[in-house]
């Protein structure tokens, strides 16, 4: 009997699902009340999450903003490996997968995620003082970008408008002009889809950067062209220095599971005895449910209601979204330069449709294993769709600890110490929140970077 074999593989694979081996909702808390020290233990209180990806990507960033600069990176590069590792080999438990719960494929992290990796990293380097380093992640991310743009066409440039415009940023740091020209190019073609795409504003200072480069490099039709675009940029103060400050609010939203319910009627072909089951038609019946979501029909047209589980994300914005710093020497207002919650959502939305179809014919094949179950025995086939309903849930998995925004202020300072007043301000621009950065060391002709994170 072909069902008293599959019981126990299936209970085996509901067993398998099993919990996390932490709790995210203990890690926020800690995360949120900047204890990263408590985080950090209760990520690492159970081994056996230490190979998966989200792990990895939590105990990175918890470890960066632990000031363990040097463990953040050793993570992040653990993670890097195990992500390109997975995302360009098919995955051994893909046809489990269509059997069971979506938790079983392994997770290779989205597009955004493996590029924030990179972000992260080299923020690391520039706090233990390894430029070099730094601008290997830079190149890092730009490969990636470029991997991307090659393999899709229609690549909509989600997260990499902000990696561009900050590889820009730490190229000029390190004297690399013309690697900072070319980052900056991206960064401006980038938002320009993003301005569209994701509502995200084209952030003035890239243009300016641009004309700034193209004439420093004598890229005399660049510079006239950027020139008359972007106008000429403000001139530097005489030996003095610049603040990059990267401030980041709230977290991402995490990926929640809801529930559709789709009616298989008694009409359909796939209920028939007779009826072709192959995977193509499987498919192509897949895609007939899904054309029937929302629809009504009358309780007698019924003969069963298949119900799966996909992900799904509801917004999460935090209360504090602007940011400006001041000083003795005047102020700047910080400037969204990333939107992670919109690029969550617009992966996801270009993700959906395979998604949704994956789900929907791996809740196809079960009601047909109930059926062949039930055909033995009213007890079996109850047994069958009690596990069924156990394995059924949605690949939620996600790197939960990343911020909501990322917003930049960049001022010119002169050189010396400077303590700087930082004001914080909700949607209405009422201001809710101030903080001060003590004895802030600018270097003449160097630039000095921060990053601050709030979670309101």
């Amino acid at each position: 009997m072909h069902t008293v074999k599959i019981l126990p593989f299936l209970a085996l694979l509901c067993l398998s699902l099993g919990c996390s081996p932490y709790s995210m909702e203990e890690v926020r808390l800690a995360f949120e009340q900047g204890d990263f020290d408590a985080a950090l233990i209760e990520l690492d209180a159970d081994g056996k999450g230490e190979a998966k990806l989200p792990y990895l990507f939590e105990r990175g960033l918890v470890t960066h903003y632990g000031d363990q600069f040097d463990e953040s990176n050793r993570t992040f590069e653990i993670a890097e490996i195990t992500s390109d590792d997975l995302y360009t080999k098919s995955i051994s438990r893909e046809a489990v997968s269509l059997v069971t719960s979506d938790n079983l494929r392994s997770y290779a992290g989205s597009q955004y995620e493996r590029l924030l990796i990179h972000y992260y990293r080299a923020f690391n380097y520039v706090y233990l003082n390894m430029p070099d380093d730094a601008l290997v992640e830079c190149r890092k991310a730009s490969r990636l970008l470029q991997f991307y743009a090659d393999a899709d066409e229609n690549y909509e440039f989600v997260g990499a408008a902000f990696i561009a415009y900050l590889s820009g940023i730490l190229y000029e740091w390190a004297g690399d002009w013309n690697d900072a020209f070319i980052a900056y190019r991206w960064a401006e073609r980038a938002y320009r889809q993003y301005e569209e795409a994701l509502g995200i504003p084209f952030p003035q200072d890239v243009g300016e950067s641009l004309v700034r480069l193209a004439g420093k490099l004598g890229f005399q039709e660049e510079f006239e062209r950027y020139a008359a675009t972007y106008g000429e940029p403000p001139e530097n103060i005489p030996d003095s220095g610049e603040l990059i400050l990267l401030y980041e609010t709230g977290f991402v939203p995490p990926k929640i599971e809801e529930n559709i319910v789709f009616p298989i009627l008694k009409v359909d072909p796939i209920v028939q005895e007779d009826a072709d089951r192959d995977e193509k038609a499987v498919r192509e019946y897949g895609r007939t449910l899904i054309r029937r979501r929302n629809r009504q029909y009358k309780e007698v047209e019924i003969e069963y209601l298949l119900r799966v589980a996909i992900p799904a994300y509801r917004s999460n914005r935090p209360r504090i979204v602007g940011i400006d710093a001041n000083t003795a020497y005047g102020g700047a207002s910080g400037i969204l330069v990333e939107d992670i919650e919109a690029a969550a959502m617009k992966t996801f939305e270009s993700e959906l449709p395979t998604i949704m179809l994956r789900t929907v014919v791996r809740g196809v094949l079960k009601y047909l294993g109930f059926r062949r179950a039930n055909q033995e025995g009213e007890v079996v086939g109850r047994l069958v769709n009690l596990l069924n309903v156990v394995t059924e849930s949605a690949d939620t998995r996600s790197w939960q600890t990343l911020p909501n925004q990322i917003f930049l202020v960049r001022m010119r300072l002169p050189a010396g110490t400077h303590n700087i007043k930082l004001s914080f301000s909700d949607r209405t621009k009422r201001q809710v929140k101030t903080d001060r950065l003590e004895e802030v060391v600018i270097r003449g002709n160097d630039k000095t970077f921060l990053n601050y994170r709030t979670f309101e």
